[in-house]
């Protein structure tokens, strides 16, 4: 498939991102990290996101850990496709994570937990955010949420968990 793009791409004249073989993938969010690590100004505790790659997540807290911040870390998936937490992927309507493949950037000597969220609460969490917060978002970003909130109840009111708001909601509009 790579091969085939490659092909096309090169008759275009254009350029072919690869976003499930670039190490630039990582790399590009590895900013994010340290601009995190810069505005919280203090520790961070906890990391999720919702996996699709593992780029965001693992360049983010490649740039928490270039700001000497180690956090715990935590992926996030679906529910309903849940390969890293039972090994089995499923279908699912939470774009852009759970593709039901091992994600080609995810460290899972990293990873301190796998969690899986039901998608339901991550479509009501991303219309709570818009109707409620103003924040229009994705429903990955919805399941983001939902799953930093789970975990945040475990742990100490003074800890902190710091989570991705992956893309805006209009995807969502219809």
């Amino acid at each position: 498939m790579k091969l085939l793009c490659t092909e096309k791409v090169n008759e275009l004249n254009g350029f072919y991102a690869d976003q499930f073989g670039s190490k630039d993938v990582t790399l590009g969010y590895k900013p994010m990290g340290i601009e995190i690590a810069d505005q919280i100004g203090g520790e961070v505790d906890l990391l999720c996101a919702s996996v699709g790659t593992g780029g965001a997540l693992m360049g983010t807290l490649y740039g928490l850990n270039e700001s000497g911040l180690s956090p715990k870390t935590v992926a996030l998936e679906p529910l309903k496709s849940p390969l890293l937490t039972k090994g089995k992927g499923g279908s699912h309507k939470v774009e852009g994570i759970g593709v039901g493949f091992y994600p080609p950037f995810l460290d899972k000597q990293k990873i301190d937990e796998f969690l899986a969220i039901d998608q339901e609460e991550a479509f009501a969490m991303k219309n709570l955010l818009a109707s409620q917060h103003g924040i229009f978002c994705g429903t990955s970003t919805g399941l983001n949420v939902v799953g930093a909130i789970q975990l945040a109840k475990k742990m100490s009111p003074n800890e902190n968990v710091v989570t991705l708001s992956c893309d805006s909601g209009l995807k969502y509009l219809d």
